[in-house]
């Protein structure tokens, strides 16, 4: 062989070598590129899971907050309600407390806006005297 043949041999074998470390130095990259890969998956897996777990939680709270505000308002119309009615009564624990101090029913008409025959009745059931 000429002396430039052993020269193209050995520039050819160093290139078939530089070829065969750069595919080899490759491989191994994308062996580690594919493990890491697999292990995001993983981990996203695990996180689609407890994303839907607390999904699932937020929906029971939703329920829960739901009922705990319609309670609220039901609670609200119900005192409401007892008010209403409380200041409803006032007058007539006041009428009763006049008339047994003696109070007539004209009094009870002119102070408390008692009607006439309201005013008669609770003389008529608390008081000593007839209604006037």
């Amino acid at each position: 062989m000429p002396e430039g043949g052993y020269m193209q041999a050995i520039w050819l074998l160093v290139i078939t070598l530089c070829a065969l470390v750069s595919v080899g130095m490759l491989s191994w990259r994308v062996r580690q590129e594919s493990r890491r890969l697999a292990g995001a998956l993983v981990r996203i897996e695990a996180l689609n899971g407890t994303l839907a777990a607390l999904c699932a939680g937020a929906v029971g709270v939703d329920r829960r907050l739901s009922r705990l505000e319609k309670q609220g308002r039901d609670l609200g119309y119900r005192q409401e309600a007892i008010e209403n009615q409380q200041q409803g009564e006032q007058p007539y624990g006041e009428a009763i407390q006049l008339v047994q101090q003696g109070a007539s029913a004209i009094r009870l008409v002119e102070e408390l806006g008692l009607t006439r025959n309201e005013a008669e009745l609770v003389v008529m059931l608390h008081g000593m005297k007839e209604a006037v």
